[in-house]
């Protein structure tokens, strides 16, 4: 497998970890763990799709958590964290690790120059004294030394947004998190409470749950399942279905990987970016493996925004979709199963 420019950069000073103890965590994005040579490897993973680079690694150092927990950050002395281009995640994720990490042992933060790693830096060095360890043109490394603990408290971090007074919460690093989505209240604006009751849905891609809940009160005969990658967003969807006292299924999954009923209507507002690279290979496999999935008649509705639907690379796609509504930024896209 191909390795990032990060990971290239990492192995640049792979001497530095022979003789330690590494927790790997952040942005994943290749098999680097299985490869650097250390006294003792762990994996800490925040989305599930980052085990689809890690298929030959020890199930026993691999941890899947939103956080990291104590009992696992004890038994290592050093971390590699690869930054990614969000910044509140980032700092979401190293406030938890910092906290309960050993003193005395090492970070090593590293992320491509283009991702902003060097003006976090400033943002995180109130407390801790990154210093610059190895850089090249595309990349940089910062290490620092442990010397005390932070302060991290889980409900600080949650962001509140409220639309027609149902109250949703935000982790740092979970779609809609800066403002709700416009994409998303486009999308939901296409259901009604006449269109939609007694309905099997898969809300794929869920992220904070938002449409899911926005569903169920159309209609709380609706039954719905909420999948996503990252572990944080189904955390919050957890979360949100509590304040708002509602019930679904939550599934962590690598888009359908996890899933094994079908459905009559999927819905998603799907990512077009991984990290820094705008990509739509997520979008391909959403709509091609969508026909596995739906019942008979069943139907799949997205939305995409009109400079991505435009691509050469999508529009032979959306030729066999129907537009179900468009505005000047988003376009609803909708396809029955046969």
């Amino acid at each position: 497998m191909k390795l990032s420019n990060s990971s290239k950069l990492i192995l640049n000073i792979k001497h530095i970890f022979y003789n330690k103890k590494v927790l790997f965590s952040g942005n994943i994005q290749d098999s680097l763990p299985e490869i650097l040579k250390t006294q003792n490897s762990g994996v800490h993973i925040q989305k599930y799709h980052f085990l689809k680079y890690l298929k030959n690694i020890n199930k026993k150092k691999l941890f899947i958590n939103f956080l990291i927990k104590k009992k696992i950050i004890k038994n290592y002395n050093t971390i590699i964290y690869f930054f990614s281009k969000n910044k509140k995640e980032s700092y979401f994720q190293l406030k938890n690790i910092t906290s309960i990490i050993k003193k005395k042992s090492k970070i090593f933060l590293v992320g491509e120059n283009k991702s902003g790693i060097n003006s976090f830096i400033n943002l995180f060095n109130k407390k801790f004294n990154f210093k610059k360890l190895n850089y090249g043109k595309k990349c940089v490394i910062y290490y620092t030394i442990i010397k005390q603990n932070n302060i991290f408290i889980l409900e600080n971090f949650y962001k509140i947004h409220y639309f027609n007074n149902i109250k949703i919460q935000f982790l740092p690093g979970v779609f809609g998190y800066k403002k709700l989505d416009e994409g998303s209240k486009f999308l939901i604006s296409t259901f009604s409470k006449n269109t939609i009751f007694n309905k099997k849905i898969l809300d794929l891609c869920s992220g904070s749950g938002f449409l899911s809940i926005l569903l169920l009160k159309f209609n709380k005969t609706n039954k719905i399942t909420l999948s996503d990658s990252c572990l944080k967003s189904i955390q919050c969807c957890k979360k949100n279905f509590k304040i708002n006292k509602l019930k679904g299924k939550f599934k962590i999954s690598d888009l359908y990987l996890n899933i094994n009923k079908k459905f009559d209507l999927i819905i998603s507002n799907p990512p077009l970016h991984d990290n820094l690279k705008k990509t739509f290979f997520l979008l391909k496999r959403i709509i091609n493996e969508s026909i596995f999935y739906l019942k008979k008649k069943g139907e799949l509705r997205i939305v995409i925004n009109k400079f991505f639907s435009n691509s050469k690379n999508l529009k032979y796609i959306f030729k066999k979709f129907n537009i179900l509504k468009k505005n000047k930024n988003f376009i609803i896209y909708q396809k029955f199963k046969t």
